[in-house]
């Protein structure tokens, strides 16, 4: 078992429970939590790097996570709502990035030598900090602490980590190589955190069940609440329209005030309503990042079962 993956799943564990209390409790997690994981992951890195004399172009793609994930919480975006900004140091951050991304495969066409197993890997630190930023903007990921979260794990845990006889389920030898580069570690406990939020819709019927309140496909959504004490963490799946209809909404969106709506159903008479509640997600990411390590990918652990 390394140490290094001893670390990084204390840390990360660790900064998981007070990121999961903070979203308990307001449903949001403060930038500095994020900011400190991910320095530490990068610090991490960086003294594992020294330590067993990794070679030198990991420096590379080590400085090119570095900036962006930097850019995420400091500067202005170059986009914003009235458009495109150009911003000179913020491009050349990027133009930096990029250059330092590129630079290892590069030096390595150049000599005719091909990446290592472990360059390879890490090339997942800078690319996945972009692809969870398109997640984001995607509307994949439905809040920007996921991904600030996930980026952040990634930076701590931007390879497979050794923790032999951990995880349970693992690869396939024949594919364990092709596996380690195309699917990053951040997306196996991603992924793990999604099994696990499965649950919700099970504990919300039962939660119906028991309540006498059974109706589909509203009963694996949400829940009724009174409305003269609306809950503080939920949305309300019932409204009544402009024109005066009753109308339920199973995914109804995720800004905006109720008072409005509150308002309009107490009018006509409503008292109870179905609400779906905001799920704290940093609760099953923190399940996943220990499914991650300790058992493997889930998903695919079942999927080999059923094939």
């Amino acid at each position: 078992m390394d140490g290094f993956a001893v670390t990084r799943l204390v840390i990360g564990a660790g900064f998981l429970l007070v990121a999961a209390a903070a979203d308990v409790r307001t449903r949001r997690v403060p930038d500095p939590l994020w900011i400190g994981l991910g320095s530490i992951g990068l610090v991490v890195l960086a003294v594992e790097l020294i330590q067993d004399q990794i070679e030198a172009d990991a420096w590379a793609l080590l400085g090119s996570a570095g900036l962006l994930f930097s850019a995420i919480f400091y500067g202005d975006p170059l986009f914003e709502e009235d458009g495109f900004h150009a911003r000179p140091l913020r491009l050349l951050l990027f133009l930096v990035a990029a250059v330092l991304f590129a630079y290892p495969a590069v030096q390595h066409s150049a000599s005719g030598a091909s990446l290592s197993q472990g360059l390879l890997e890490l090339y997942s630190m800078p690319a996945m900090i972009l692809v969870y930023q398109l997640f984001y903007r995607a509307r994949i990921l439905h809040g920007g602490a996921d991904a600030k979260a996930l980026i952040t794990l990634g930076l701590l845990v931007p390879t497979y980590p050794d923790m032999a006889p951990f995880p349970l389920m693992t690869l396939d030898p024949r594919v364990e190589t092709f596996w380690r580069v195309t699917f990053p570690f951040s997306l196996v406990f991603w992924v793990d955190a999604a099994v696990l939020f499965l649950a919700v819709p099970l504990g919300l019927l039962l939660l119906n069940a028991a309540r006498g309140n059974l109706a589909f496909p509203q009963a694996l959504l949400g829940y009724r609440a009174r409305l003269d004490s609306f809950p503080p963490h939920a949305w309300l799946m019932e409204k009544i329209s402009a024109r005066g209809d009753h109308v339920l909404v199973l995914f109804p969106r995720r800004d905006g005030n109720p008072t409005q709506d509150l308002d309009r159903l107490r009018a006509a008479g409503i008292d109870r309503a179905w609400v779906t509640p905001q799920i704290p997600f940093m609760v099953p990411l923190g399940g996943g990042f220990l499914l991650a390590f300790f058992v493997g990918n889930v998903l695919l652990g079942f999927l080999r079962l059923v094939t």
